[in-house]
């Protein structure tokens, strides 16, 4: 038999039988450099100095600001013209769609405009996405109105205490139609206080509880927007990992089934309580059908004429014809334009009770610090809500970037989200995002750079301080219908789980679970829990599979490769040498299974082998009982028994032939104390049967673990630096 060989295993290279530092402590200790001992003081001050250093402010304010860079290199002739076409369409798109979003969040629909606006111009100097177009998003709006529900449930139980002229208000909240918001609009019909007719008092009433809602979602903003700023700036910009791809698109489709549910009383112009809570989707549903009878018939129409156009030109004449018009039709304002004119000359509003938006205020509202305090009992939810409005943007961001070919800069990004929510809480705003349909848009419509952003705020400004009156007679239905028919695609996504499931089963759980969860839970505890099951799922995964018996492969003559013996019939395996690979990191979680996993893909059980094996009882006088240092000793009256595994090993092993397991580590890329005790168990009970345990390819992130709890020291000799190098030690050992 070859020298280079051992049984039906090889080795890649006949020299690493020779080398000199096949031994991991060996190489280790000739090339690794000295561990740094210095104090985390002294640390920490060498680093403060070294960045005071090399601090440049030019160098700052052009990482600060990215557009300055950009402006730099600007091609007038060649970007401006297709930045002005890109940024109208897309200011054209956020005119309707912030209007309807708005008033998702149940705030006025003219709050939609103020964020798209801010947004907008904000990102426009920070932002490092070059085609990403900011406003209003519906998922966030529905949970920032899932934020404004706690707050009313508060004040109409007396947690909060609204006073006008000295006169207490807050009995009569409950009974105000904001707590019974048709359509999810803010619009009120004082009409409901029962208890009171109609007065100068009740806009009043009207004016303060709005103020007040705003001021609770601008607080819950700019607060949420700080500590994004400050996660930004200690280099916090990978939590958005936590959630993958798969669990943000099963997050997002349940949120829609929340999106459209609201609005679907909006398009039958029914009157009833918004439901929250848990499974609130389903008690909804129900209250829905329960109404159906008072559907108003008006409001049906114009909700199903606004839909279907809307459709059947999206659908077959920008979707179909996208390559040849650079330029989609605005279908949506087109609709909304209309609609107002139709309202106005038909009196909508006083011949068929339709409800429409009602006064617009004009101009740009004033920045205003918000009561921070007011902040301080949906500080999470807003946390949650700037995370998932950071994830969104930064995926955004960098499928653009990987588009037109430049890097995004992920705590910038973060940066720029938080700087924008804190702008849009001190300008009557809330939380936004960037928008994937917008984006895609301004993208296709030629959208070079941020300069898009400037012209798309110019086209919302313009309506906010000239158009906005004109749109008092917008039925709300119209806003209703633009919102369900722009979540479309997401619902399409439910047609791709089978083909998810294919590629990954695992990421499709997770996609399924994040979206009932959501449905069910709501966002806030569907967003959490999903984030825990697909945690979960990754420790299950750890459990399950954490090591594989390995065989070699002869790829070609100079090739040799290790794999599954499981999946792979070619790969070579011999009796009396097993090659484990531990696929898994070596944790608490895992330890008790990667030992037993061990024992059944070897074969080989001690533990279950001492068992059967004979014991050898032996009398000691009660005078040697402290010198007896090895086996078990049990004290029984005056005598000392003392319980010894046989010298002879071999004889124990006769039934099997293993004599060598290599534990191929190069997979594991931490291990903690539990860990290393499996290993030191493994390796024991392994010694004590007579079958020799090798590690082999340890990673760095392992070796100081190894090396403090004296693994290292213990059982540096059987450390290798490959699996080659372990089988070259052995070239000598044949089955007996």
């Amino acid at each position: 038999m070859s020298s280079n060989s051992i049984g039906s295993l090889e080795l890649k290279n006949a020299d690493l039988s020779e080398a000199h530092h096949h031994k991991l402590v060996e190489f280790e200790n000739k090339f690794r450099d000295p561990d740094d001992n210095e104090k985390l003081s002294s640390k920490v001050c060498h680093g403060v100095l070294k960045r005071i250093k090399a601090y440049n402010l030019k160098t700052s304010c052009l990482h600060l600001f990215p557009i300055v860079k950009t402006l730099q290199g600007y091609n007038l002739k060649e970007d401006l013209a297709n930045d002005v076409i890109a940024g109208v369409t897309a200011g054209v798109m956020m005119i309707p769609q912030g209007m309807a979003f708005a008033a998702l969040s149940t705030l006025p629909p003219i709050v939609g405009l103020y964020i798209s606006f801010f947004a907008s111009l904000t990102y426009f100097l920070l932002g490092t996405g070059k085609q990403l177009s900011w406003g209003c998003i519906a998922i966030l709006s529905l949970m920032m109105a899932s934020i404004l529900d706690k707050y009313d449930e508060t004040v109409a139980k007396g947690g909060v205490d609204t006073c006008i002229n000295g006169t207490e208000i807050s009995s009569q909240l409950t009974s105000v139609s904001f707590l019974e918001r048709e359509n999810s609009s803010m619009v009120l019909n004082f009409s409901s206080i029962s208890h009171q007719p109609t007065s100068t008092l009740q806009p009043e009433i009207s004016r303060d509880v709005m103020s007040k809602r705003l001021e609770v979602a601008g607080a819950v903003s700019v607060v949420a927007g700080l500590v994004l700023i400050a996660a930004s700036r200690i280099g916090l910009s990978r939590i958005s990992c936590l959630m993958s791809n798969s669990l943000i698109t099963g997050f997002t489709v349940g949120i829609s089934f929340h999106v459209v549910t609201s609005q679907v009383k909006g398009v039958l112009g029914l009157s009833m309580p918004r439901m929250t809570g848990y499974a609130s989707i389903i008690k909804t549903w129900i209250s829905i059908f329960s109404k159906l009878p008072e559907t108003n018939l008006a409001t049906l129409i114009i909700s199903v004429i606004s839909m279907l156009v809307i459709y059947l030109v999206k659908r077959f004449i920008n979707e179909k014809y996208k390559k040849n018009m650079r330029v989609p039709i605005p279908i949506e304002l087109v609709v909304v334009i209309m609609a107002t004119v139709i309202s106005t000359l038909a009196e909508f509003q006083k011949n068929f009770s339709v409800e429409v938006v009602e006064e617009v205020p004009m101009g740009i509202p004033s920045p205003k610090l918000p009561d921070l305090s007011l902040a301080k009992d949906y500080i999470g939810d807003g946390i949650i809500i700037i995370v998932i409005a950071y994830a969104q943007t930064l995926a955004m961001a960098k499928t653009m970037g990987l588009k037109h070919n430049y890097v995004v800069d992920s705590n910038q990004e973060m940066l720029a989200c938080g700087v924008v929510s804190v702008v849009c809480g001190l300008f009557s705003g809330y939380i936004s995002a960037s928008s994937v349909s917008r984006t895609v848009v301004q993208d296709g419509a030629g959208g070079r750079t941020q300069v898009a952003s400037l012209f798309a705020s110019g086209m919302v400004l313009l309506v906010i301080v000239v158009v906005g009156r004109y749109f008092y007679y917008l039925p709300m239905c119209v806003l209703s219908s633009i919102i369900i028919i722009n979540l479309r695609t997401m619902f399409l996504k439910l047609f791709i789980l089978p083909t998810e499931w294919k590629k990954s089963k695992y990421d499709c759980a997770v996609w399924l679970f994040a979206c009932f969860s959501t449905v069910i839970l709501n966002a806030d505890m569907g967003l959490l829990a999903s984030v825990l099951f697909s945690l979960l799922l990754i420790i299950l995964r750890s459990m399950l599979t954490p090591v594989v018996e390995a065989g070699q492969i002869h790829a070609s003559s100079a090739s040799i490769h290790l794999r599954s013996v499981d999946h792979y019939s070619s790969a070579k395996s011999t009796d009396y040498l097993k090659i484990i690979k531990i696929k898994t990191p070596l944790y608490y979680v895992n330890a008790d299974i990667f030992t037993s996993k061990v024992f059944n893909k070897t074969g080989v059980d001690p533990t279950s082998m001492k068992k059967k094996v004979p014991i050898l009882t032996v009398a000691a006088p009660e005078d040697d009982a402290m010198k007896n240092g090895g086996g078990t000793t049990h004290v029984k009256d005056s005598s000392v028994q003392t319980q010894m595994l046989p010298s002879d090993t071999k004889g124990m092993a006769g039934d099997f032939t293993l004599r060598v397991i290599i534990l191929d580590a190069s997979e594991v890329s931490f291990i903690d104390l539990m860990g290393i005790q499996a290993l030191e168990f493994v390796i024991n009970e392994y010694s004590s049967v007579g079958v020799k345990v090798l590690m082999t390819s340890v990673s760095e992130n392992v070796i100081a673990m190894l090396q403090s709890t004296g693994f290292w020291k213990k059982n540096g000799d059987i450390l290798f630096l490959s699996v080659e190098s372990a089988l070259a030690s052995f070239t000598n050992i044949q089955p007996s």
